[in-house]
Protein backbone atom coordinates (compact mmCIF):
# COMPACT_ATOMS: atom_id res chain seq x y z
CA UNK A 1 0.00 0.00 0.00
CA UNK A 2 2.29 2.60 -1.18
CA UNK A 3 3.88 4.85 -3.95
CA UNK A 4 7.52 5.56 -3.35
CA UNK A 5 8.47 8.94 -2.82
CA UNK A 6 11.44 9.83 -1.00
CA UNK A 7 10.92 13.00 1.12
CA UNK A 8 14.81 13.56 1.08
CA UNK A 9 13.77 14.10 -3.05
CA UNK A 10 11.30 16.51 -2.04
CA UNK A 11 13.63 18.01 0.03
CA UNK A 12 16.55 18.31 -2.65
CA UNK A 13 14.99 19.38 -5.05
CA UNK A 14 12.96 21.82 -3.80
CA UNK A 15 12.15 24.76 -1.27
CA UNK A 16 8.57 25.62 -0.20
CA UNK A 17 8.21 29.77 0.27
CA UNK A 18 8.76 31.38 3.67
CA UNK A 19 5.15 31.73 4.94
CA UNK A 20 3.94 35.29 4.39
CA UNK A 21 4.85 37.08 8.32
CA UNK A 22 8.45 35.95 7.72
CA UNK A 23 9.05 37.38 4.65
CA UNK A 24 11.77 40.28 4.35
CA UNK A 25 10.65 43.24 2.00
CA UNK A 26 14.03 42.88 0.71
CA UNK A 27 13.61 39.39 -0.44
CA UNK A 28 11.53 40.15 -3.84
CA UNK A 29 8.31 37.57 -4.49
CA UNK A 30 8.48 35.09 -7.07
CA UNK A 31 4.49 33.57 -6.82
CA UNK A 32 1.70 33.94 -4.28
CA UNK A 33 0.02 30.39 -3.84
CA UNK A 34 -2.65 31.21 -1.78
CA UNK A 35 -1.67 31.77 1.83
CA UNK A 36 1.63 31.28 1.48
CA UNK A 37 4.44 33.56 -0.41
CA UNK A 38 7.63 32.50 -2.21
CA UNK A 39 10.45 34.18 -2.39
CA UNK A 40 12.80 34.96 -5.16
CA UNK A 41 15.40 33.63 -2.79
CA UNK A 42 13.61 30.74 -2.34
CA UNK A 43 13.08 30.14 -5.92
CA UNK A 44 17.26 30.74 -7.07
CA UNK A 45 17.78 28.30 -4.46
CA UNK A 46 15.62 25.59 -5.63
CA UNK A 47 16.72 26.62 -9.47
CA UNK A 48 20.25 25.88 -8.33
CA UNK A 49 19.38 22.72 -6.61
CA UNK A 50 17.95 21.43 -9.75
CA UNK A 51 19.22 19.97 -13.29
CA UNK A 52 17.84 21.82 -16.02
CA UNK A 53 16.97 18.94 -18.66
CA UNK A 54 19.29 19.07 -21.88
CA UNK A 55 17.86 21.56 -24.26
CA UNK A 56 15.53 23.03 -21.82
CA UNK A 57 15.77 27.17 -21.80
CA UNK A 58 17.14 29.18 -18.59
CA UNK A 59 12.93 30.72 -18.55
CA UNK A 60 11.50 27.72 -19.48
CA UNK A 61 13.35 26.00 -16.39
CA UNK A 62 12.33 28.75 -13.84
CA UNK A 63 9.01 28.08 -15.04
CA UNK A 64 9.43 24.68 -14.19
CA UNK A 65 10.66 24.51 -11.01
CA UNK A 66 8.42 27.61 -9.79
CA UNK A 67 5.14 25.17 -10.67
CA UNK A 68 6.77 22.51 -8.26
CA UNK A 69 6.89 25.30 -5.67
CA UNK A 70 3.55 26.33 -6.58
CA UNK A 71 2.32 22.64 -6.83
CA UNK A 72 4.05 22.03 -3.06
CA UNK A 73 3.21 24.58 -1.09
CA UNK A 74 -0.41 24.23 -2.30
CA UNK A 75 -0.27 20.50 -0.98
CA UNK A 76 1.29 20.92 2.13
CA UNK A 77 -1.19 24.11 2.32
CA UNK A 78 -4.02 21.15 1.82
CA UNK A 79 -2.61 18.83 4.26
CA UNK A 80 -2.11 21.42 7.47
CA UNK A 81 -5.67 21.55 6.84
CA UNK A 82 -6.64 18.35 7.81
CA UNK A 83 -3.99 18.37 10.82
CA UNK A 84 -1.31 17.26 9.21
CA UNK A 85 2.03 18.32 11.08
CA UNK A 86 5.86 17.35 11.22
CA UNK A 87 7.36 16.87 14.13
CA UNK A 88 10.75 18.42 15.59
CA UNK A 89 12.41 14.12 15.39
CA UNK A 90 11.54 14.29 11.60
CA UNK A 91 12.30 17.26 10.37
CA UNK A 92 15.98 16.53 12.22
CA UNK A 93 16.23 13.07 10.18
CA UNK A 94 15.86 14.29 7.02
CA UNK A 95 18.01 17.42 7.64
CA UNK A 96 20.49 14.72 8.65
CA UNK A 97 19.95 12.23 5.92
CA UNK A 98 20.13 15.13 3.18
CA UNK A 99 23.12 16.11 5.25
CA UNK A 100 24.62 12.77 5.17
CA UNK A 101 23.46 12.59 1.36
CA UNK A 102 25.91 15.55 0.63
CA UNK A 103 28.73 14.12 2.77
CA UNK A 104 28.57 17.28 5.05
CA UNK A 105 27.89 17.89 8.26
CA UNK A 106 24.66 19.14 9.16
CA UNK A 107 25.86 22.68 10.47
CA UNK A 108 27.48 23.08 6.99
CA UNK A 109 23.76 22.04 5.59
CA UNK A 110 22.33 25.14 7.58
CA UNK A 111 24.94 27.00 6.78
CA UNK A 112 24.91 26.54 3.08
CA UNK A 113 21.27 26.57 2.91
CA UNK A 114 20.87 30.42 1.68
CA UNK A 115 17.85 30.63 4.30
CA UNK A 116 18.18 31.23 8.06
CA UNK A 117 17.94 28.18 10.26
CA UNK A 118 13.80 28.37 11.03
CA UNK A 119 13.51 29.16 7.44
CA UNK A 120 15.32 25.95 6.46
CA UNK A 121 13.60 24.08 8.98
CA UNK A 122 10.07 25.36 7.78
CA UNK A 123 10.57 24.53 4.35
CA UNK A 124 11.25 20.76 5.60
CA UNK A 125 8.36 20.67 7.51
CA UNK A 126 6.55 21.77 4.14
CA UNK A 127 7.93 19.58 2.39
CA UNK A 128 7.22 16.60 5.12
CA UNK A 129 3.65 17.89 5.23
CA UNK A 130 3.41 17.50 1.49
CA UNK A 131 4.74 13.93 1.43
CA UNK A 132 2.10 12.50 4.22
CA UNK A 133 -0.85 14.15 2.38
CA UNK A 134 0.92 12.45 -0.87
CA UNK A 135 0.81 9.19 1.01
CA UNK A 136 -2.57 9.39 1.82
CA UNK A 137 -3.77 10.20 -1.33
CA UNK A 138 -1.97 6.92 -2.69
CA UNK A 139 -2.90 5.39 -0.23
CA UNK A 140 -7.02 6.18 -0.56
CA UNK A 141 -6.66 5.60 -4.43
CA UNK A 142 -3.76 3.15 -5.48
CA UNK A 143 -5.42 -0.16 -4.35
CA UNK A 144 -5.08 -2.96 -6.81
CA UNK A 145 -7.30 -5.86 -6.23
CA UNK A 146 -6.32 -9.41 -7.41
CA UNK A 147 -9.23 -9.15 -9.98
CA UNK A 148 -7.87 -6.14 -11.46
CA UNK A 149 -4.32 -7.66 -11.90
CA UNK A 150 -5.94 -10.95 -13.54
CA UNK A 151 -8.21 -8.72 -15.53
CA UNK A 152 -5.13 -6.68 -16.79
CA UNK A 153 -3.13 -9.87 -17.92
CA UNK A 154 -5.67 -11.70 -19.49
CA UNK A 155 -6.36 -8.51 -21.32
CA UNK A 156 -2.74 -8.07 -22.17
CA UNK A 157 -2.64 -12.10 -23.35
CA UNK A 158 -5.77 -11.61 -25.50
CA UNK A 159 -4.29 -9.16 -27.15
CA UNK A 160 -0.85 -10.36 -27.62
CA UNK A 161 1.19 -8.35 -25.78
CA UNK A 162 4.19 -9.17 -23.33
CA UNK A 163 4.02 -9.24 -20.25
CA UNK A 164 6.65 -8.34 -17.94
CA UNK A 165 8.85 -11.02 -15.96
CA UNK A 166 9.37 -9.52 -13.11
CA UNK A 167 12.47 -9.53 -11.03
CA UNK A 168 12.54 -11.98 -7.99
CA UNK A 169 10.14 -11.20 -5.43
CA UNK A 170 12.62 -9.66 -2.38
CA UNK A 171 10.52 -10.68 0.57
CA UNK A 172 11.59 -9.35 4.24
CA UNK A 173 11.35 -10.99 7.78
CA UNK A 174 11.86 -8.65 10.58
CA UNK A 175 10.42 -8.08 13.96
CA UNK A 176 9.36 -4.38 15.24
CA UNK A 177 8.08 -2.74 19.05
CA UNK A 178 5.71 -0.24 18.48
CA UNK A 179 4.71 2.45 20.66
CA UNK A 180 1.64 4.03 19.81
CA UNK A 181 1.59 7.70 19.81
CA UNK A 182 -0.54 11.00 18.92
CA UNK A 183 0.50 14.16 17.20
CA UNK A 184 3.22 15.57 19.07
CA UNK A 185 3.74 13.43 21.90
CA UNK A 186 6.80 13.77 23.58
CA UNK A 187 5.98 10.72 26.19
CA UNK A 188 5.98 7.99 23.28
CA UNK A 189 9.05 9.59 21.66
CA UNK A 190 11.05 9.26 25.04
CA UNK A 191 9.67 5.61 25.90
CA UNK A 192 11.04 4.69 22.74
CA UNK A 193 14.22 5.69 22.72
CA UNK A 194 14.37 4.19 26.26
CA UNK A 195 13.31 0.55 24.34
CA UNK A 196 16.02 1.09 21.70
CA UNK A 197 18.72 1.83 23.73
CA UNK A 198 17.98 -1.26 25.64
CA UNK A 199 18.09 -3.06 22.18
CA UNK A 200 21.12 -1.69 21.55
CA UNK A 201 22.58 -2.74 24.42
CA UNK A 202 22.08 -6.42 23.62
CA UNK A 203 18.78 -7.28 25.12
CA UNK A 204 16.78 -9.68 24.00
CA UNK A 205 14.79 -8.08 20.95
CA UNK A 206 11.74 -10.57 21.75
CA UNK A 207 11.28 -10.22 25.38
CA UNK A 208 11.72 -6.39 24.65
CA UNK A 209 8.77 -6.72 21.95
CA UNK A 210 6.66 -8.52 24.51
CA UNK A 211 7.10 -6.27 27.38
CA UNK A 212 6.58 -2.92 25.61
CA UNK A 213 5.23 -3.24 21.97
CA UNK A 214 1.46 -2.46 21.69
CA UNK A 215 1.16 -3.96 18.10
CA UNK A 216 -0.69 -7.04 17.99
CA UNK A 217 2.42 -8.36 16.97
CA UNK A 218 3.52 -8.33 20.89
CA UNK A 219 2.62 -11.65 21.92
CA UNK A 220 4.61 -13.23 18.78
CA UNK A 221 7.69 -10.96 20.28
CA UNK A 222 6.68 -8.23 17.25
CA UNK A 223 7.48 -11.12 14.31
CA UNK A 224 5.81 -9.76 11.24
CA UNK A 225 6.33 -12.99 9.30
CA UNK A 226 7.51 -12.49 5.75
CA UNK A 227 6.71 -9.55 3.66
CA UNK A 228 7.76 -7.94 0.37
CA UNK A 229 8.45 -4.04 -0.80
CA UNK A 230 4.67 -2.30 -0.68
CA UNK A 231 2.74 -4.15 2.27
CA UNK A 232 4.60 -1.68 4.68
CA UNK A 233 4.30 1.72 5.08
CA UNK A 234 6.72 4.12 3.18
CA UNK A 235 8.34 4.77 6.74
CA UNK A 236 9.10 1.23 8.24
CA UNK A 237 9.48 -0.08 4.70
CA UNK A 238 12.90 2.42 4.02
CA UNK A 239 14.18 1.85 7.59
CA UNK A 240 13.51 -1.84 7.02
CA UNK A 241 15.91 -1.16 3.85
CA UNK A 242 18.69 0.51 5.75
CA UNK A 243 19.39 -2.12 7.40
CA UNK A 244 21.51 -5.80 7.18
CA UNK A 245 20.20 -8.65 8.85
CA UNK A 246 20.47 -8.56 12.85
CA UNK A 247 20.75 -5.13 12.53
CA UNK A 248 18.26 -2.68 14.53
CA UNK A 249 16.96 0.48 13.22
CA UNK A 250 16.59 3.67 15.34
CA UNK A 251 13.10 4.87 16.19
CA UNK A 252 11.22 5.67 13.13
CA UNK A 253 8.07 7.51 13.46
CA UNK A 254 4.68 6.70 10.88
CA UNK A 255 0.82 7.36 11.44
CA UNK A 256 0.73 4.34 14.03
CA UNK A 257 3.53 5.85 16.19
CA UNK A 258 6.84 4.70 16.97
CA UNK A 259 8.67 1.95 16.09
CA UNK A 260 12.29 -0.17 16.57
CA UNK A 261 12.65 -2.81 13.97
CA UNK A 262 14.90 -5.72 13.53
CA UNK A 263 15.56 -7.43 10.65
CA UNK A 264 16.21 -10.77 10.88
CA UNK A 265 16.43 -12.63 7.23
CA UNK A 266 16.04 -11.20 3.42
CA UNK A 267 15.34 -13.47 0.45
CA UNK A 268 14.49 -13.83 -3.40
CA UNK A 269 11.29 -16.03 -3.77
CA UNK A 270 8.63 -16.20 -6.05
CA UNK A 271 7.69 -18.18 -9.21
CA UNK A 272 7.20 -16.72 -12.49
CA UNK A 273 4.02 -16.22 -12.46
CA UNK A 274 3.74 -14.66 -9.19
CA UNK A 275 6.20 -12.22 -10.32
CA UNK A 276 4.45 -10.97 -12.96
CA UNK A 277 1.61 -10.68 -10.95
CA UNK A 278 3.76 -8.52 -8.59
CA UNK A 279 5.31 -6.15 -11.64
CA UNK A 280 1.43 -5.94 -13.04
CA UNK A 281 0.15 -5.15 -9.55
CA UNK A 282 3.23 -2.53 -9.10
CA UNK A 283 2.35 -1.21 -12.34
CA UNK A 284 -1.43 -0.19 -11.73
CA UNK A 285 -0.53 0.86 -8.51
CA UNK A 286 1.42 3.57 -9.62
CA UNK A 287 -1.09 4.17 -12.70
CA UNK A 288 -3.54 4.67 -9.97
CA UNK A 289 -1.25 6.78 -7.76
CA UNK A 290 -0.32 9.37 -10.12
CA UNK A 291 -4.15 9.91 -11.30
CA UNK A 292 -4.80 10.38 -7.74
CA UNK A 293 -2.10 13.08 -7.58
CA UNK A 294 -2.96 14.49 -10.97
CA UNK A 295 -6.26 15.00 -9.94
CA UNK A 296 -5.09 16.33 -6.44
CA UNK A 297 -3.36 18.85 -7.96
CA UNK A 298 -6.19 20.23 -10.22
CA UNK A 299 -8.47 20.07 -7.66
CA UNK A 300 -6.22 22.36 -5.62
CA UNK A 301 -5.63 24.19 -8.12
CA UNK A 302 -9.11 24.74 -9.23
CA UNK A 303 -10.15 26.86 -5.76
CA UNK A 304 -6.48 28.33 -5.38
CA UNK A 305 -5.22 32.07 -5.60
CA UNK A 306 -2.18 31.97 -7.68
CA UNK A 307 -0.10 35.11 -8.39
CA UNK A 308 3.07 34.51 -10.19
CA UNK A 309 5.29 37.79 -10.16
CA UNK A 310 8.64 36.44 -12.03
CA UNK A 311 8.82 35.42 -15.65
Amino acid sequence: MKVKQLILALVAATAIGAQAADIKYIDGVAAIADNDVITQRNLQAAIARSAKPQGMSDADHRKQVLTQLINQSLVAQAGKRRNITAEDAEIDSVIAQTAAGRKISVDKLYATSGLSRDALRRNVADSIIANKVQQQVAAQNARVSDAEVNAAIADAQAKGQALPSGEAIRQYRAQHILVKAGQNDPTAETAIRQIWQQARSGKNFDQLARQYSQDSSAAAGGDLGWFTDGQMVPEFENAVHQLKPGQVSPPVRSQFGWHIVKLNEVREAGTPEERTQVAVRRALEQQKAQAAAYQLLQDLHKNAYIDIRVQ
